[in-house]
């Protein structure tokens, strides 16, 4: 890799302070800040991409061979909205055991509030919710809340 530029939407990061460091002080990545990809140009391949500043409305081109996406951290759960607690961001809040607030009703992986979200947690608490809803379904023990 000769260079990484790194266009986000925003002035500054929210990752680990640690990454945060790391990056900054690697040579190789470069940011680009207040602004996001409007459109990604080539053909068979990648050729550039126009980079939209959200602050000042300019469009520049970057050239580069490759585009690598990353979307957020929002939670998909506006479906449950009104019937489980949720954080302010739309987070459901589950206890030890991924239940809800909702009497039945898991929730399990990055839609949970929690400190880490990687596949590595949610992978434990999908064995957390199946073990916990197999449980609940055999009326072995109640749901806590």
């Amino acid at each position: 890799m000769k260079e990484l530029t790194i266009i986000h939407r925003r002035d500054a990061l929210r990752a680990t302070k640690i990454y945060q460091e790391r990056a900054f002080a690697n040579p190789k990545i470069k940011f680009q800040w207040n602004s996001v990809v409007q459109e990604i140009k080539g053909g068979d391949t990648v050729r550039s991409v126009l980079i939209k500043n959200v602050k000042t409305g300019e469009v520049s081109s970057l050239d580069t061979e490759g585009v690598f996406l990353f979307v957020g951290l929002t939670p998909r759960t506006e479906f449950l909205k009104g019937l489980v607690e949720m954080d302010e961001s739309g987070y459901i809040i589950t206890d030890d055991n991924c239940n809800t607030s909702m009497d039945g009703v898991l929730a399990a992986g990055d839609c949970r509030k929690k400190l880490l979200r990687q596949v590595a947690t949610a992978v434990g608490d999908g064995a957390t919710a199946a073990f916990a809803a197999e449980k609940y379904l055999e009326g072995k023990r109640p749901l806590e809340h």
